[in-house]
């Protein structure tokens, strides 16, 4: 259970995952110590890892797609392109992937590429600049209050 202090720290790392104890200390009122073993408490239980999100346009990510597929092949989900994967249920389907690639010619590579690992049975192909949003921090905000 998140006490008010847990939450807030939590609050301020989401907002700067770089934030540094003594900040946290200055902005919720508690000592750095203290603020210390709640961010010990969070990386026990809560923080699973600290990210860099980059731009992905500027480092030559452009196109991305979301693919219904069935996977044969399990080992196909530790492939380079793939940015997150859902396991669902259903009888034809049994993930959902974010894929990422340099252009659509990767892609169509890769379609051809895992034909024998997985059907893929629906893919949506989305440009840059059609990824809007990529954090679920507001959510996480919305849940801490």
């Amino acid at each position: 259970m998140l006490t008010k202090n847990d939450k807030k720290a939590l609050g301020l790392l989401l907002d700067n995952a770089r934030v540094s104890d003594s900040e946290i200390a200055s902005k919720i009122g508690l000592s750095p110590q203290g603020v210390r073993k709640i961010r010990m408490k969070l990386e026990k239980e809560y923080i699973q890892e600290y990210r860099t999100i980059l731009n992905y346009e500027k480092i030559g990510i452009n196109v991305f797609a979301i693919a219904q597929i069935k996977v044969l092949n399990r080992e196909m989900l530790k492939g380079k392109h793939v940015i997150g994967e859902f396991e669902i249920n259903e009888a034809d389907i049994s993930h959902i992937l974010i894929l990422g690639f340099s252009s659509i010619e990767e892609l169509d590579d890769y379609k051809k590429q895992i034909a024998k690992d997985a059907e893929i049975q629906k893919i949506n192909v989305i440009s840059r600049k059609g990824f809007l949003k990529n954090s679920p921090v507001e959510l996480i905000k919305t849940l801490l209050k």
